[in-house]
């Protein structure tokens, strides 16, 4: 009571206090601060939202990765009204401080990392501290793919990919490497072939002018074959209006001019002229048309010079109109179609 506070010792250890309600009674000996031991009474694990587990105080604990929420609960073995316990505690591996000190006797720690981990905790009461620190040692384990063997199995099919990998690589620029080979060797293969080609356009222009040549000369030599025949033929009817029908003399000339015009060396040498020029027509003709005669396929040769019916008289030693009616009966042995030249079909072949 404000103005009457009183404290009086009743023997040497009790003293008696007076209050507004009482009295109460204090024994010093009671208050007698002994050394208290720490104690880690419980510790409980548990997956997240899971069920809990109890794990055995003594020794070190190894604890699953998805068991990484642990409770530890700690206590000083002692009771006593007058003594006030205080709590510190420290997590080595996740702490480098001591915590704050608390009356809570328990503490969690969720989602711990996998890792060595040393759990600490001491006590103070009043202003003297325990006589020993509550240690407990434990591990969360790495979860299988993060262990030691599950490195080395990674270590390993990466080296095997790595080696497939390399093998691939090596195997698709060994393909680009024969690919571009075998582009090269197209290349100049297809270089091979246009410098064939080259020199094989080279060479018909030359085969191409040799013909031409040959067909000049064998123009020039028909022509002059034609003037031939024509110049003699005109000696011929020269002779018969002018000399006498009964002159031996101008018979026999008469005759050699009829035996000249129309004899057969005449034809053999023009024929030999023209295959050279013309190489084959005359087999082509022959096998498309076995019917020919000699004569016909003579027609024809002329006819591949493009000469005129005209022209091919004195040659044939026969009238224009003869040429006319050999042209007509040659076209019906070939089998023309009516809207298709003879010369026009000649020339084609």
């Amino acid at each position: 009571m404000s103005g009457y506070e009183n404290i009086t010792q009743i023997s040497n250890a009790v003293y008696l206090i007076g209050t507004t309600d009482g009295y109460y009674t204090l024994n010093i000996d009671d208050l007698s601060f002994n050394n208290y031991s720490i104690s880690i009474t419980n510790i409980v694990t548990n997956k997240l939202n899971g069920e809990t587990h109890f794990a055995a105080i003594a020794g070190d604990g190894d604890f699953k990765y998805g068991e990484n929420n642990i409770t530890f609960s700690y206590t000083i073995p002692e009771y006593n009204k007058y003594i006030n316990a205080e709590y510190q505690y420290l997590l080595e591996g996740s702490q480098n401080e001591w915590s704050q000190w608390s009356a809570k006797s328990t503490v969690n720690f969720k989602n711990l990392p996998p890792d060595n981990y040393t759990f600490k905790v001491r006590a103070k009461i009043g202003n003297s501290y325990s006589e020993n620190v509550g240690i407990y040692r434990f591990t969360i384990l790495k979860p299988w793919y993060a262990t030691n063997l599950a490195i080395i199995i990674y270590i390993i099919l990466i080296c095997i990919m790595a080696h497939f990998i390399n093998k691939a690589y090596k195997n698709y620029y060994y393909k680009q490497k024969e690919k571009l080979i075998e582009e090269n060797n197209l290349l100049l293969e297809i270089k091979e072939l246009e410098n064939e080609q080259q020199l094989m356009k080279v060479k018909n222009q030359q085969l191409s002018q040799d013909v031409d040549s040959k067909n000049r000369e064998l123009a020039v030599s028909t022509m002059s074959l034609i003037q031939k025949n024509e110049l003699l033929a005109i000696i011929k009817e020269d002779l018969k209006k002018t000399g006498d029908d009964s002159s031996k003399n101008i018979k026999s000339v008469i005759t050699t001019i009829s035996k000249n015009i129309s004899e057969e060396d005449t034809w053999n040498t023009f024929k030999e002229a023209f295959n050279n020029a013309d190489k084959d027509f005359l087999k082509k003709v022959k096998a498309a048309h076995p019917s020919l005669t000699p004569n016909d396929l003579r027609l024809c040769a002329y006819l591949r010079l493009n000469l005129s019916s005209k022209e091919i008289a004195p040659l044939l030693n026969i009238s224009v109109r003869s040429v006319e009616i050999k042209r007509y009966r040659l076209r019906k042995k070939m089998d023309l179609p009516h809207e298709q030249g003879l010369v026009e079909y000649i020339l084609s072949i």
